[in-house]
């Protein structure tokens, strides 16, 4: 929960300067390949993640790495999160600014738990009537985990919506418990 709040203040601030220059899209594809790079390449996750590097020495990694890639301002940003001792914080970072940026152009991202695939045709019948409900277009990912049972749970944002069968049994017991015979 600690990661979360901390990088919803970072990702505020730099979306709140990203949105003042109107380049949301361009600093989020730059973060994103910070983040990408940092993740792919062997070792450099760990190195940043390490708490006895020095910040000096982060710097000048990240200032090699992406001198020509990113602009000035998305630079400041990333020094200043070494700075303050936050690089851990990077890629949570990114997925709060992710969302910033997909709620100021009207997306929610859901994701659709079920225990099967499902065709692309209901996947899509189902985003519209998300899209519908909820005002903005809903972008919708699926994941199938066959522990479900069957039926589909969703998750949007910090609501879920569960229908699997295996929530209805988890139901079913507690009602069972409870139940007096007489």
């Amino acid at each position: 929960m600690l990661n979360k709040s901390v990088a919803r203040r970072y990702a505020e601030a730099f979306f709140s300067i990203a949105r003042e220059a109107d380049k949301i899209d361009a600093y989020q594809v730059e973060m994103e390949k910070v983040i990408q790079t940092i993740n792919e390449v062997e070792g450099m996750k760990e190195y940043m993640d390490h708490l006895l590097v020095p910040a000096k020495a982060k710097k000048e990694l990240i200032q090699k790495v992406f001198a020509d890639q990113l602009s000035p301002m998305t630079m400041n940003f990333l020094l200043m999160v070494i700075d303050k001792r936050r690089e851990s914080y990077l890629e949570y970072i990114y997925n709060e600014f992710a969302d910033m940026a997909d709620e100021s152009r009207g997306i929610r991202q859901a994701e659709l738990f079920a225990a099967r695939e499902i065709s692309e045709e209901d996947l899509a019948t189902l985003a519209q009537s998300l899209s519908s409900s909820t005002g903005k277009q809903v972008l919708l990912k699926l994941t199938v985990d066959p522990a479900l049972l069957g039926g589909v749970k969703i998750r949007m944002g910090d609501q879920i919506v569960d229908g699997t069968v295996a929530k209805k049994l988890q139901m079913l017991k507690e009602n069972l418990k409870q139940a007096k015979i007489s």
